[in-house]
């Protein structure tokens, strides 16, 4: 019977070492695919993710919407103000593009001030709405600083890159119509 107990208590310590083991991973694994500055997925794991969405949303025949968005200006700000004005600024729109999102949705920093945000089961109006809100109150937090964001909504069977490419023209179509406007 001394035996046996021994062996439970054994079997338990083991058990507690495992799941310690497997939080720790999962936490290092979230910090190596955490762009640190943004809070945003890094590229290469984000990008993942949002392949996997795309895919569920083509095998469940739902709706997947991506949202392009560029910080306006970014290499002008760290011209005149520094790169750490830079780095706050990038950290800031992080933070906010990430608050009007569901934790669901999949936010990428793509590039230096590019992000890449994958929304599921939502509109294109719908998305177009809630990036206008957020450059809202983006302008109420820092009224210098801007973004831009262009919107595509997923069609049948089309590649992730190419749903890239069709937010990223939106967004240079709607800089370049504010330019004039």
């Amino acid at each position: 019977m001394a035996e046996a107990a021994a062996d439970r208590a054994a079997a338990a310590r083991d058990r507690a070492e495992a799941e310690r083991l497997r939080d720790e991973a999962a936490a290092m694994l979230t910090l190596a695919a955490t762009d640190e500055l943004t809070g945003a997925w890094s590229r290469r794991f984000g990008l993942d993710e949002l392949e996997k969405t795309r895919v569920r949303a083509h095998r469940e025949e739902t709706r997947l919407v991506l949202v392009f968005v560029d910080v306006d200006k970014l290499k002008h700000i760290n011209d005149q103000h520094g790169h750490q004005a830079g780095d706050e600024l990038l950290g800031l729109i992080g933070y906010v593009v990430r608050a009007h999102l569901r934790p669901y949705d999949v936010a990428v920093r793509y590039g230096g001030d590019e992000f890449v945000c994958g929304i599921p089961n939502t509109s294109e109006a719908d998305a177009r709405a809630r990036f206008g809100e957020i450059a809202t109150v983006l302008k109420l937090l820092d009224r210098e600083h801007s973004i831009s964001f262009g919107v595509a909504e997923a069609g049948l069977g089309e590649s992730l890159n190419r749903l890239i490419m069709r937010a990223d023209a939106d967004l240079l179509q709607a800089r370049e119509s504010r330019r004039f406007a």
